[in-house]
């Protein structure tokens, strides 16, 4: 596994390992690159300040490969990664996070906006590349506002409580169903089970 993945939270780590090798680095950029915008909105005391930062990376992602900032690794191995990652889902990740710097910033429509910009881009992707055609945007969304519940308790806007959808079947699947189980206050035990025998 690429040593990049330990800069992963162990949960994510574990959803690396099960991820095919000819995108692993591909998805664990993706899950950098969300947990870097996740730190920059956490850490935001003046919110235009986070939003310059997330304009700077939206402008990197969009800049030729040569043209791009030096000396940020998540960027050089956005270069590693070829065309694995679409433009799009970059652009949309940087918006996901945008969205929870607005004067209006978590409510419900924004914390929706933001769980289905966020979700897509990594759930949507990983679907995308493994060819698998089965719909994963209520696992992603629901994975999304897990996440934000666990990343920003305080902030948090409780909405209408939805069933959780079903985890999908399958060991090609089975990086995406780590994730969603992990913010499920799911015990390491248990996930390490599922991650063994998809149960």
């Amino acid at each position: 596994m690429n040593d990049t993945a330990l800069l992963l939270p162990p949960p994510a780590n574990l959803a690396a390992a099960y991820t095919p090798v000819a995108f692993r680095p591909a998805f664990i950029l993706l899950l950098q690159l969300d947990m870097r915008f996740a730190d920059i909105v956490r850490k935001a005391r003046e919110p235009m300040i986070a939003q310059i930062k997330l304009a700077w990376w939206r402008d990197a992602f969009a800049a030729e490969p040569a043209l791009r900032p030096k000396g940020e690794p998540l960027l050089q191995s956005l270069g590693e990664c070829g065309e694995s990652i679409k433009l799009s889902a970059l652009q949309d990740l940087v918006s996901a996070w945008e969205l929870l710097l607005s004067e209006d910033a978590w409510a419900a429509q924004d914390v929706e906006a933001h769980a289905a910009l966020r979700g897509d881009a990594v759930f949507g992707s990983y679907a995308a590349w493994i060819g698998e055609v089965c719909d994963v945007r209520s696992l992603s969304h629901q994975w999304a506002l897990d996440a934000l519940r666990l990343e920003f308790p305080s902030k948090f806007v409780a909405l209408s409580n939805q069933p959780l959808p079903a985890l999908p079947k399958g060991r090609k699947l089975r990086p995406l169903s780590i994730l969603a189980m992990s913010v499920r206050n799911v015990s390491g035990l248990r996930l390490i089970g599922h991650a063994l025998t998809g149960w």
